[in-house]
């Protein structure tokens, strides 16, 4: 099931080709705290950017091959997180078994019921959703990552 999240970031990659972008907190971070803005109007004024990178840019920015590996360790991290904290009962699973399966629910919608139903405060969070149907089906004797559930 896709959210209109979901739909708008499928619609965006499409009309401008894949491109990965993101305001991510972790990538905040790792700049120092400046936004990508920041980052190219700081650009512009030591005469390393233009106005018009900047316009073709806005808010959006390509993550460089550090971005992702900066992202894939606070991903990883999370998870850890996710699995001590994520429990999952037989019944619950396979009501994420219907919702994933059957209803194809992204991982993110998973979480955001899971959230919603079941009190967690993780809302639409995609590793949350991941963790949850990993859970799910190695109680239903599954893998999450193989078909059906995936």
């Amino acid at each position: 099931m896709l959210d209109k999240d979901d739909r708008k970031v499928i619609k965006e990659s499409k009309n401008a080709g894949a491109v990965l972008v993101t305001l991510d907190r972790v990538l905040r971070e790792e700049a120092k705290g400046l936004t990508p803005q920041e980052v190219l109007a700081k650009a512009e004024t030591e005469g390393k950017g233009t106005p018009e990178a900047m316009a073709n840019i806005s808010h959006l920015r390509q993550l460089t091959p550090r971005d992702l590996t900066v992202l894939a360790e606070k991903g990883n991290e999370t998870s850890k997180l996710f699995e001590r904290y994520i429990s999952i009962s037989k019944e619950q699973a396979h009501l994420v078994r219907q919702l994933r399966v059957e209803k194809n629910f992204s991982w993110r919608a998973v979480a955001r019921y899971h959230s919603i139903v079941w009190s967690g405060p993780w809302g639409g969070n995609q590793i949350a959703g991941m963790v949850i149907c990993e859970k799910a089906a190695l109680l239903l004797g599954e893998d999450f990552m193989k078909p059906p559930w995936n």
